[in-house]
């Protein structure tokens, strides 16, 4: 019988020099792209992969799939801005350094993953930058986080509770 790894999250952590270079390198291409209000300039940063990160669950991937659709579909205008606001949110925001076993991944936002018991002021602030318009009276908030591996690899932008 297979036994469970359980993750270790890290402290909240804000020193960017402490990244990998490619999750570094990634996580600029991504708020450049983010920056631009423009969804298709986030294609380069998605095309680094060698399969498109998660931006929805249970998507169906076939011919003609776009994973930026998902983004689209998911933004109050329809074009993708409001995905593109949050995720340079997510982005700006303290990471953490998520271990199982011998993987490691970041994520963004470290509240997302660890959550804060009394957050303050600035805190609350970017929780709400990191909700969806429709998403602003749910209990409880569906934040948008990012999981990039140490290896540079994009593996989500979702919405979790």
């Amino acid at each position: 019988m297979a036994t469970q790894t359980a993750e270790q999250v890290s402290a909240p952590i804000s020193d960017l020099s402490a990244l990998p270079a490619r999750v570094a390198a990634l996580r600029l291409k991504i708020l450049e792209a983010a920056e631009t209000g423009d969804i298709e300039r986030l294609r380069t940063p998605v095309e680094w992969n060698e399969v498109p990160p998660l931006f929805e669950r249970g998507l169906k991937k076939g011919p003609g799939f776009d994973p930026l659709d998902a983004l689209k579909a998911r933004s109050f205008d329809g074009k993708g801005a409001e995905m593109l606001a949050i995720l340079k949110a997510v982005m700006e925001a303290p990471y953490v350094r998520i271990k199982r076993g011998p993987f490691q991944s970041f994520g963004w936002p470290a509240f997302a993953f660890a959550p804060p018991t009394a957050p303050n002021e600035a805190t609350r602030l970017l929780m709400l930058k990191c909700l969806r318009f429709a998403d602003l009276g749910a209990l409880p908030p569906p934040y948008h986080r990012v999981r990039i591996g140490a290896d540079g690899t994009w593996h989500t932008f979702l919405p979790e509770t």
